[in-house]
């Protein structure tokens, strides 16, 4: 406020109003939320416990800002005119509100109750409100406000996500931002005239002083009692050089200023300068400061070996069309009072129609926060195994709302805190009836990738065709679940031989153990002595056990061993491997070059191509990746 007064006399000699420094003050301490909310997801934060906390502050600042621009204006409309002019205006803009709230967002509930679920909005609805949102920038107008004011109002009246959120999402912003938007920004660089700055003028040095100092007054008063409340400093320096960030809507707001000659052109030269420096720097500093994956970089073992009989793990659910895998491979772990199962179960839906990411946590969110029931039938499914499994099996469930490109942060960030030993994915391909590829996913396949590179445990990739017909095979007369596991060595396996041990302790499942031996190796490194010692302990202490068989294959080269693995796809209902990623042996040597599909291994490709038309369905195991 001090440097305010002292720099007073400097602008004043130009000519402007004296409202032109508290306004200046003022835009450049607000935040604005959709520049934060598009800047969290160009830096891919968006759903990270950072950009959460950004995301709340940004909107309560904004609406605070908004709400003293809207009394300056009114103190401006009373000073230039008359208080009963002012008052008229006030009573507009309260009327306006009440009318968004009480009549415009029921409406627009009505709407997506009319909607069917799975249908798209009708075109008549979105263009009634389109037309609402651009009546209400004139009507914000009329009543001596910002345009902005009115669309901001309606926009936060309108409900989040599917069907009416996302349709309007899906309909204006390819127009938005891929047409308007660099038709505005180029519109205000020809507008922004840097002629008019004087570099001898004591207005200059006023304004960059004025600059300046805002901008660092902005930043300390985030990072003072971040510090205060024991936030690490790193974090608390990148969400204060976030919340200083200016964007678009800064600059909308500057130009409105400009042409009520509220700021001159020479303050307005400064400040577009100042939101293109500052987006420049913040997205630098941020990626500096800040590394969302460094917290999974950790040196406790969380994987099957070195879990107790308890098991925690985390599945992950995109549809519906996932549960009853993922139900029939957690039947099949051996859940008993003697060793429990701790499924946290994730159900991850894409962001659409809203600009923040959501995470429900439904022990904690007993009350709906929307009229939207996220996650009812996934959730109704596994409770229902959880009493047909009355304390052998517990049962949390989550939801999760983000970008598919980020869900992989909320897919991490939970195994972590839940301590999970292992994760299990859906593949991203379905098969049909037939045994044809249905669908196939590659958004899907690219966040499997994404959690095989971060994830702070083991992981697990289900690849499902329990819905094809069983093959004629010499097991299909078996009424037990027929399990085979195929042991090359290496860490993967040993983490495979590991899950396969627990099921096999019930004594329910078939379990059959192939170890496949390459006459070519004569070498006996490190870890081939873990893999004999490993097998061989587990060989004598499943020696009695009927339903467990164990098979050893030599193999001479790779095209034996691609042989061997397709013949077995017929003679099993699951088929478990290791990953064995940057693993080199000769029994796989060439058939690198020839993997369709990197985060499945050379083995685990094989058993899920599209040319195998069989009913048995691969999980591939990755050990979790240690930092030493």
């Amino acid at each position: 406020m001090i440097t305010v007064f002292a720099l007073s006399s400097d602008f004043y000699q130009e000519g402007v109003t004296p409202l032109s420094i508290p306004v200046e003050v003022i835009s450049i301490a607000k935040t604005s939320f959709p520049v934060i909310s598009y800047l969290l997801k160009d830096l891919g934060l968006l759903n990270s416990e950072l950009g959460r906390l950004a995301l709340s502050s940004a909107l309560i600042s904004d609406l605070v800002g908004l709400a003293i621009h809207a009394f300056i204006f009114l103190i401006v409309i009373g000073a230039k005119n008359t208080i009963q002019r002012a008052i008229t205006d006030a009573i507009l803009l309260i009327a306006f509100i009440i009318v968004v709230i009480f009549v415009f967002r029921p409406l627009m509930m009505w709407i997506v109750k009319r909607t069917p679920e799975g249908r798209p909005v009708k075109d008549l609805y979105i263009l009634m409100i389109v037309l609402a949102v651009l009546l209400s920038g004139v009507f914000s107008a009329w009543f001596e406000q910002s345009v902005l004011f009115g669309p901001l109002i309606f926009g936060l009246a309108v409900p989040e996500g599917p069907p009416l959120g996302s349709t309007l999402v899906d309909k204006l912003d390819p127009f938005t931002s891929g047409f308007l938007l660099p038709i505005f920004v180029t519109v205000m660089s020809l507008r922004t005239n840097l002629s008019a700055i004087n570099p001898s003028a004591s207005y200059t040095f006023a304004n960059i002083i004025l600059l300046c100092v805002g901008s660092i007054t902005k930043i300390l008063a985030c990072l003072l009692p971040m510090l205060y409340c024991k936030m690490p400093l790193n974090d608390a320096a990148a969400i204060s050089l976030i919340m200083s960030t200016r964007g678009v809507v800064d600059l909308a707001s500057y130009s409105f200023l400009r042409d009520d000659k509220i700021i001159n052109q020479a303050s307005f030269a400064f400040m577009v300068i100042a939101t293109a420096v500052t987006s420049i720097f913040v997205q630098i500093m941020v990626k500096w400061l800040y590394d969302p994956s460094r917290k999974y970089a950790g040196y406790q073992r969380r994987n099957l070996m070195n879990s107790n009989n308890k098991l925690p793990i985390l599945v992950c659910i995109h549809n519906p069309d996932n549960t009853a895998a993922i139900l029939r491979l957690l039947e099949k772990s051996n859940p008993t009072r003697d060793f429990p199962i701790v499924s946290n179960v994730l159900h991850l839906i894409e962001l659409r129609g809203r600009a923040s990411s959501v995470f429900i946590s439904h022990q904690v969110q007993t009350k709906a926060i929307t009229d939207v029931a996220y996650s009812e039938n996934v959730i109704l499914a596994f409770q229902g195994f959880e009493r047909n499994n009355y304390g052998a099996v517990t049962i949390q469930a989550f939801t999760a709302i983000s970008p598919r490109n980020l869900m992989h942060e909320d897919i991490c960030t939970l195994s972590l805190d839940v301590l999970a030993s292992i994760i299990i994915l859906p593949f991203h391909r379905k098969w049909a009836v037939d045994g044809s590829v249905e669908v196939e996913d590659h958004g899907l396949r690219t966040l499997n990738s994404s959690v095989l590179e971060r994830a702070p445990c083991s992981v697990a990739i289900l690849v499902d065709r329990g819905q094809l017909k069983r093959s004629t095979s010499v097991r299909a007369s078996e009424n037990a679940y027929c399990i085979a596991i195929l042991f090359l060595g290496g860490n993967d396996d040993q983490e495979a031989l590991a899950f396969a041990k627990r099921m096999a302790i019930s004594g329910t499942i078939s379990l059959t153990v192939i170890r496949l031996i390459s006459k070519q190796d004569v070498s006996c490194d490190v870890d081939e002595v873990i893999d004999l010692d490993i097998v061989g302990d587990w060989k004598q202490s499943r020696s009695s056990w009927e339903n467990v068989k164990y098979i050893e294959h030599y193999v001479h080269e790779t095209t034996e061993t691609a042989l061997l693995v397709r013949s077995l796809v017929d003679d099993y209902d699951l088929i478990i491997t290791g990953r064995r990623n940057n693993t080199h042996s000769p029994l796989t040597a060439g058939l690198e070059e020839w993997t369709e599909i990197p985060e499945l291994g050379v083995i685990g490709d094989m058993l899920a191509s599209k040319d195998l038309k069989t009913r048995a369905s691969v999980l591939v195991i990755q050990q979790q990746q240690t930092t030493l």
